[in-house]
């Protein structure tokens, strides 16, 4: 490996993350269709309604984090986070169970052992890679569930709506930074934690090592800079079956393209990652929808 390669392992490693990520919730939610027990969208605005409702629910949440921090109470927290964690891995092995199981003692096995063997990584050897693992499937599982609750449409409203919100939050009240500052001190999972160089301890790790004024020993990406792409990409798939591979590829790309513009260019730290990378995503998307849908 060069060592250009290797300074840049944690910004090739996030990507290579939300690729699988995105390609995996898909698949999930392709399962979930064919399970018979969640339909698609039933019309491309469908959800559109929620928009408002997961704003607030962003900005209510930041201040019982940011308050809590402040408090020194936020470490209370972290079995509310270690629950929802636990939800949504089931949630996936749920269906990925039913998928790769020979028998009925198989899949009960599989979907109860896989959530409970992340809660106990997660309590008793609380490491980046486990709580990039957690992040893994909390991301794809909260894209999948969302790309059959939301229409496409709806979720080009989601993208753009978070990421000024993101631009806001980073840039001028600034309580995105707070909430990073107290995700890394009380260690809640609320982070992909990419290090860039080996022996990295979660329990040593602080913000002023991870990149705040460039140092690019350590990247840390918000788990929210890879579910709202990660929508993109499941709704188009959805929308677009037609052309599955087109409406599938075209948002990915974009949402790397974006991606690769936030990490490996001079961009001062923090930097909101939505704006970027949902931009990419919806511009992806719309390349797709004008020469499928319009022009052809």
């Amino acid at each position: 490996m060069t060592k250009a390669i290797r300074s840049r392992l944690p910004e090739i490693s996030s990507i290579l993350l939300f690729i699988f990520s995105s390609l995996f919730a898909t698949f999930l939610s392709l399962l979930i269709i064919d399970s018979g027990l969640q339909p698609a969208p039933s019309s491309p605005t469908a959800g559109a309604s929620y928009i408002i409702y997961y704003l607030v629910a962003a900005l209510v949440f930041s201040g019982i984090v940011i308050f809590l921090g402040r408090k020194k109470l936020a470490g209370i927290l972290r079995w509310v986070f270690i629950a929802v964690i636990a939800y949504v891995v089931f949630y996936v092995w749920l269906y990925l169970g039913a998928f790769i199981a020979q028998t009925e003692l198989q899949y009960y096995i599989i979907i109860f052992a896989a959530p409970a063997i992340m809660v106990l990584l997660m309590i008793f050897k609380n490491e980046w890679y486990v709580v990039d693992a957690a992040g893994f499937f909390l991301v794809s599982g909260v894209a999948s569930i969302w790309g059959l609750v939301i229409g496409v449409w709806a979720s080009v409203g989601f993208l753009l709506v978070f990421a000024i919100y993101d631009y806001i939050a980073v840039y001028r009240t600034k309580h995105m930074v707070s909430l990073a500052r107290v995700a890394v001190d009380e260690k809640l999972p609320l982070l992909f934690v990419f290090p860039g160089e080996k022996g990295l301890k979660l329990k040593d790790l602080n913000l002023s090592e991870s990149g705040e004024k460039g140092d690019k020993k350590v990247l840390l990406l918000g788990f929210g800079d890879m579910v709202f792409p990660s929508i993109m990409v499941v709704s188009s798939a959805i929308y677009g079956q037609a052309n599955f591979l087109a409406f599938l590829l075209l948002p990915l790309i974009g949402s790397i393209i974006g991606m690769a513009l936030l990490l490996f260019t001079k961009v001062s730290k923090p930097a909101p990652g939505l704006p970027m990378i949902n931009g990419g995503a919806v511009s992806g998307f719309l390349v797709a929808f004008l020469v499928f849908q319009v022009l052809l």
